[in-house]
This record gives C-alpha cells, sequence and structure tokens, in this order.
C-alpha cells in the first residue's frame, strides 16, 4: 500500500511559482536583449580585419613542420623511426620509411591536423628533434582533405626552423611543494 507523502500546494503558492518563474523569463530576456544591442566584439574568422593580427603567446602549439637537414637524405632530420606515429593518442600521424640506417627517411610524411589535439606528444619523443609545432594559428579549411599535412607542406614550414620550439615552462613557483617545518633539536 503507497501512502501518497505529497502536500496539496495552496492557490497563492502556485501563484508565486508563477510568478518567479515568469521573472526570472523576463530577467533573461532582459540579459540577452542588453547583450543584442551591444556593438559585436567576435571576429568573423577568416574574414576579418587583416590590420587586427592575433599574435600568439610563447608557447603556442600551432601547425606542425619538420625541421631540415641538407646533409641528410631526403633533406629532413626525420629517420622514421615512427615513434612519433606510435606515441600520438589519434593517430593521426601516418609515415612511409624508405632506406636502410643512417639512410633511412621519410617517403611519405603525412599529419592529419583535424584529427590531432595538439598534445605535443610527437614533439617529446622524436629522439633527433625532427618534429615541432609552429606558432602558425591559420588551421581552417572548407574540406577535411585541406586539413592534411602531407610531406612537402610539413618541410615548406620547416624553412628556418632551426630546433624545435618548445613550449614556455612552468614557473617554479607554481609547482614548489609547501615548505616542511624543521624540527626543533630538543625534539630529536
Amino acid at each position: 500500500m503507497t501512502t501518497n507523502t505529497r502536500q496539496p500546494q495552496s492557490a497563492w503558492a502556485l501563484l508565486a511559482d508563477i510568478v518567479g518563474g515568469a521573472a526570472s523569463v523576463i530577467k533573461g530576456h532582459v540579459v540577452t536583449l542588453r547583450n543584442w544591442l551591444r556593438p559585436k566584439v567576435t571576429g568573423q574568422y577568416p574574414y576579418r580585419d587583416p590590420a587586427k593580427e592575433w599574435v600568439p603567446k610563447p608557447g603556442y602549439r600551432g601547425d606542425f613542420a619538420l625541421i631540415h637537414d641538407p646533409e641528410r637524405p631526403g633533406g629532413l632530420r626525420c629517420i622514421a623511426c615512427m615513434a612519433c606515429a606510435n606515441v600520438c593518442p589519434d593517430k593521426c600521424i601516418h609515415i612511409i620509411g624508405q632506406g636502410k640506417g643512417k639512410e633511412r627517411h621519410p617517403a611519405a610524411f603525412d599529419i592529419d591536423i583535424g584529427l590531432c589535439m595538439y598534445c605535443w606528444l610527437c614533439v617529446e619523443v622524436c629522439p633527433v628533434r625532427a618534429i615541432t609545432l609552429t606558432p602558425e594559428y591559420h588551421n581552417v579549411a572548407f574540406t577535411p582533405q585541406e586539413l592534411i599535412r602531407d610531406i612537402n607542406d610539413l618541410k615548406a614550414r620547416g624553412e628556418g626552423i632551426a630546433e624545435p620550439l618548445l613550449p614556455v615552462p612552468i614557473e617554479r613557483s607554481v609547482l614548489q611543494p609547501p615548505t616542511a617545518k624543521k624540527k626543533d633539536v630538543s625534539e630529536a
């Protein structure tokens, strides 16, 4: 046997609930109208004023680049060891290696930046420091195929980069552990 524990609502309580609900809807509309009448601050990327070019902060993780080494086969520092492709959590890096030993180099190196989450793992794991993330942030496209960076595109982006760009180290003051209390000599 179930008993109904719900108390009937009085007419005044019901009216108070209706008035309170209407007041909250009106408050929401007032906020919306206030912001609707303000001047717009959103830039319509990529269609925006080129004079207002955004400069990324140091350590920004943007588009990819492969670093050059004219003494190596293929002109790249990459040895096609597949470490970056194996560590990538999104599996967005695809490499086809060519050659043996010291002559090994990538014949194909593709990165799908539409899948990438810019975690920096590929840069950290590279034993020869051949891949980097640049401050380039223009990664928009109209089709998914435009988001795939091939070896030629990665080579062109890497021109002029001598070493991988590293993230800005976190300030030590943030990571310092709390100071330990020194024991008195009398307690020891």
